[in-house]
């Protein structure tokens, strides 16, 4: 039985974060087979056509050396990056783009944050940071739950792990509400137990799903305290991936990351995956 090829777009420029990203789709294609498109848009005022094509022909190179007979097909659509990579990703398995946690202003794409990408992108969308430490690729696998996560998000992470041979772990983050009022009046909902308790919770139904759909699948699951950017980004530190999903929209009706990738994106040097959710 042949293995499924997995169609995977990157979107390049000039930084050093456009090549660990690259790098990481290269690693990528030498375990499993790819068919692998990178992009990298061009201004049409100011073509650049020759940089810009060896460009392309490096990042080509790059992948088959590490993934000799994988198909890759290059693109330099005159147009903005963010609406090439979202056409282009519209038939695609996953979206790819480097990030510079350390220089947000400066990361990528000719100017435009991976943030808004990965908020526009209708697929999962790899978020690969500049000091992404290669040989990880095969590590365990972050899902970062929360009482909102839904079953597309909580599938690719299982997903990844079988693809991997990799533990998924499940972590679900909580906090003392901010008191509120005269203590005596706090209620009991309010109550470190109370948000404990109800994070396990939580927790508990996301595992009984991977246990029902994957029962190979070896899981642990971590209930962290903490603010839940910063303790999922210190937990997914040394990991292959770490998973989140994406529902929020802005007032403008676009999406954007919630504050977990945000905080992930800068604090972490771990690959990031951001999953779209479609709207209820």
């Amino acid at each position: 039985m042949h293995e499924q090829v997995e169609r995977i777009t990157i979107g390049i420029d000039d930084t050093e974060a456009s090549w660990s990203a690259l790098r990481w789709v290269a690693e990528r294609a030498a375990r499993h087979p790819c068919r692998v498109r990178i992009v990298r848009a061009v201004d049409p005022l100011e073509p650049e056509e020759t940089w810009t094509h060896h460009r392309l022909v490096a990042g080509r190179s790059l992948i088959v050396v590490s993934a000799p007979g994988t198909e890759v097909e290059l693109a330099a659509p005159p147009e903005p990056i963010l609406d090439a990579l979202v056409a282009h990703a519209r038939a695609e398995d996953l979206l790819v783009v480097g990030s510079h946690r350390r220089r947000r202003l400066q990361s990528a794409l000719t100017g435009l944050l991976p943030d808004r990408i990965a908020g526009a992108s209708p697929v999962p969308t790899v978020i690969v940071p500049d000091d992404w430490p290669a040989g990880l690729l095969d590590a365990d696998v972050v899902l970062a739950v929360d009482a909102d996560t839904a079953p597309q998000v909580v599938d690719f992470a299982i997903g990844e792990a079988r693809r991997h041979g990799a533990v998924l772990r499940v972590v679900h983050t909580w906090l003392e509400p901010a008191p509120v009022g005269q203590p005596v009046l706090a209620s009991a909902s309010e109550s470190p137990i109370a948000e404990r308790t109800s994070a396990e919770h939580v927790l508990d139904d996301v595992v009984r799903r991977i246990t029902a759909v994957a029962p190979e699948l070896a899981v642990r699951s971590e209930v962290l305290h903490g603010t839940a950017g910063s303790t999922v980004a210190s937990a997914a530190e040394h990991h292959g991936l770490v998973v989140v999903g994406r529902r929020h929209r802005s007032v403008f009706g676009g999406a954007v990351l919630g504050s977990v990738a945000q905080d992930l994106m800068a604090e972490s040097s771990t690959a990031l995956c951001v999953v779209p959710v479609p709207p209820v």
